[in-house]
């Protein structure tokens, strides 16, 4: 097609859902430029079996090690007519940090045209890729996502999507009689498919987000540019089924997304508000605070501890703070 493509992929202690992943990227019925691989201080045996699948230690190369405050070190090899490059970061900056580094890393080394993103986790189909890249050329489009199936049931979405007419489905294929081809909305990064242009004016992700709304965020500020993201509902990419509980309250009146891992709810919590705040959805804030504060005295039979650590990750999303989550993390909670 004439077109470079770069694939970012970030991974961390996933080391089977990422060689199904990567061997999926290599599978692709159109050749990809570069395969930039960032490795997120994984603790398993992912540099192990990344080292013995493409010989690194061959090839290692010194290239740029440092992005900012993001350290790494990186090597380069070669995979059928691909180039792939290691990044090794130093420390885990989340799923956020890998791919602004991966992103910045492919803008500022390598000449590409497409920059093709996805964690770890999912994989795409055989022609994922290819229908991505024609789409994007034949409708001019710089931001293009698949559709997100559930990886273990094809049929499925791996969440519910709203029709055109607002009501939700989890059936693949009612969702796309109901919108056609394109679909006017996207659930980013799985599989995205973003044009040079996306990364000029837009830039990077946010790495200090660290997990949990990163890709919205970027989502946001692509649509105040003036670009509109869409989903091309014939792409296919494969995900795990939404892992954040979506919890009743208010005598099933309401839903409200929760999850025991102080970690992740601190990051979603604190990450959405910094997003209400900025993108024209402030409202949301106050009452968001109503539903949780609901939430954790009657739903949760007066979880004290988990109101407090809602209220600390809004004041942390209002204020800009980005490090109260290193306490979390280091707990591993």
């Amino acid at each position: 097609m004439g077109n470079s493509i770069s694939a970012v992929i970030v991974t961390f202690n996933r080391q089977n859902d990422f060689l199904r992943c990567i061997d999926a990227v290599f599978m692709q019925s159109i050749n990809l430029d570069n395969v930039i691989i960032v490795n997120n201080a994984s603790t398993d045996n992912t540099l192990k079996i990344l080292n013995e699948k493409f010989s690194f230690s061959q090839y290692t190369e010194k290239l740029p090690i440092e992005t900012d405050d993001v350290v790494y070190e990186a090597s380069v090899s070669k995979f059928n007519e691909s180039v792939i490059y290691l990044l090794n970061l130093q420390k885990n900056t989340g799923g956020a940090g890998g791919f602004y580094t991966g992103l910045k890393f492919a803008h500022q080394n390598l000449k590409t045209d497409y920059y093709w993103l996805m964690d770890d986790d999912g994989y795409p189909s055989d022609n994922c890729l290819e229908m991505l890249v024609s789409k994007s050329l034949s409708d001019k489009l710089d931001y293009v996502m698949p559709v997100s199936l559930d990886i273990n049931h094809h049929e499925k979405l791996s969440w519910f999507v709203h029709k055109p007419n607002k009501e939700k489905t989890d059936a693949y294929q009612e969702l796309r009689d109901s919108w056609g081809p394109i679909m006017d909305f996207v659930v980013p990064f799985n599989g995205v498919l973003l044009t040079k242009n996306i990364v000029e004016n837009v830039g990077y992700i946010n790495k200090d987000f660290f997990i949990w709304g990163d890709d919205y965020e970027h989502f946001f500020r692509c649509k105040k540019a003036g670009f509109n993201p869409v989903t091309y509902l014939d792409a296919k990419f494969y995900h795990p089924s939404q892992t954040v509980s979506s919890c009743k309250m208010c005598f099933g009146l309401f839903r409200i997304s929760y999850t025991e891992s102080k970690l992740r709810f601190y990051c979603m919590i604190r990450n959405w508000t910094y997003i209400y705040l900025r993108y024209n959805q402030k409202i949301k804030v106050p009452i968001k605070y109503l539903m949780y504060l609901w939430f954790f005295m009657f739903t949760r039979h007066f979880d004290i501890a988990g109101w407090k650590l809602y209220k600390k990750a809004v004041k942390a999303g209002k204020t800009n703070d980005f490090t109260g989550h290193f306490e979390y993390l280091i707990k591993k909670s």
